[in-house]
This record gives C-alpha cells, structure tokens and sequence, in this order.
C-alpha cells in the first residue's frame, strides 16, 4: 500500500512538472492571452480534469511563473551580495535588498510584470501578497531585526511592520512602472527613494 501511495504521489508530481514545463513555454512564446487550458492540456496530453486537480486556473501557472524566478533571482543575488558583505550594517543589507528587487522587472520584462500584477490584483484580500508569497524572507527579516537590536530602526516599528512597508514600497515601485510603459530605469531611478524611506524607518 505504502508503495503504491509513492508511486501515485511521483506519478502526480511528475504529472504538475510537466504541466507548468508545457504551460511556461507556451505562455512565454505565444503570450498568456492566446495560450488556453485545453491547449495546455492537449500538448500535455492530459485531460482538463487532471489539470484542474494541480492548479486552479491558468493564472496559478503564471503566480508560480514568476514567483519561482522571483525568488531565484533573489536568492542568487540578493544571496551573494549578504555572502561577500557579511559584515555590512542591517541598513545597508535593507538597502541592497530592496536594490536586488527593483532590479527583476528589468531581466523578466515589462510584459510578465504586467501580467503578475494583473493576476495578483485579483488574488482574494485574505491571500498573501505576492512579495510575501515568493520571496525567501530569512536573510532580509535578519537583516531586519539585527537592525532593531541594534537601534538602527524605530523601535515602534516591529518586524513584521517593516516587512510589510518594504514589500508595500516594491509593489508601488513595480506598477508605477509598469503604468510608465517602463520608459525608465527601475532601479536607478528609484535610488533616491529607497534612501528616503529607509530614513524613515530609522
């Protein structure tokens, strides 16, 4: 029986790997709005039913698109940068993080910005925000609260609090953006304004 249940259990994961493989190329090549369900499923060779039993709708594939190479691209940065400059203050670690982030709209393109946004606007209130989902949070909450220990940050802003104003400033960032028709630099441009807002938290 045990047996029977991994197999079932490998078979299904393999089954939704393949399904997002299959979706992501389709999606990426064609565009979302002309790629369907059935299409997904008639190239995976599966039934809608089977598809329906791993992901909700054609927007989870996209929520999962860009949140797994969100949080790639932050760990492998974001990473490194807190690996080489392991004795940099929590502000500057804040500060780089935020950096890191405004960076990714740039390598992923305006279009899968766009249509992340999009699909997250319609998440449900009582769903986490997309930063919350998809971001590996440990080496940023630390940097976090090595601050507060240190009396870097005010100390009537806990942790969470601050997590949620960094990640409120991010979203902002992305769909002035992306409302811009990103006819500007993300990053460079948005320099000045994380320097004021980190103030503000101190």
């Amino acid at each position: 029986m045990k047996e029977q249940q991994t197999s079932r259990y490998l078979k299904g994961k393999a089954t939704k790997k393949k399904i997002f493989a299959v979706a992501k190329e389709l999606i990426l090549t064609k565009g979302y709005n002309k790629v369907t369900v059935d299409e997904i499923c008639e190239t995976c060779s599966l039934s809608k039913g089977a598809f329906y039993i791993h992901y909700k709708s054609k927007e989870d594939i996209v929520k999962k698109l860009y949140r797994d190479d969100f949080s790639e691209y932050m760990e492998e940065n974001f990473g490194k940068y807190i690996h080489e400059h392991q004795d940099a203050s929590p502000v500057d670690k804040v500060k780089s993080f935020m950096m890191v982030a405004l960076e990714f709209p740039l390598i992923v393109g305006k279009e899968m910005t766009k249509l992340n946004l999009i699909v997250n606007l319609s998440l449900k209130s009582t769903e986490p925000s997309f930063f919350a989902d998809c971001i590996e949070q440990e080496l940023f909450v630390q940097a976090i609260s090595d601050g507060r220990s240190q009396s870097l940050f005010r100390n009537e802003l806990s942790v969470e609090e601050i997590v949620n104003y960094v990640y409120s400033f991010l979203s902002g960032a992305f769909v002035t953006w992306c409302l811009s028709d990103s006819t500007y630099d993300i990053s460079k441009a948005s320099e000045k304004f994380v320097d004021s807002f980190i103030k503000g938290l101190q």
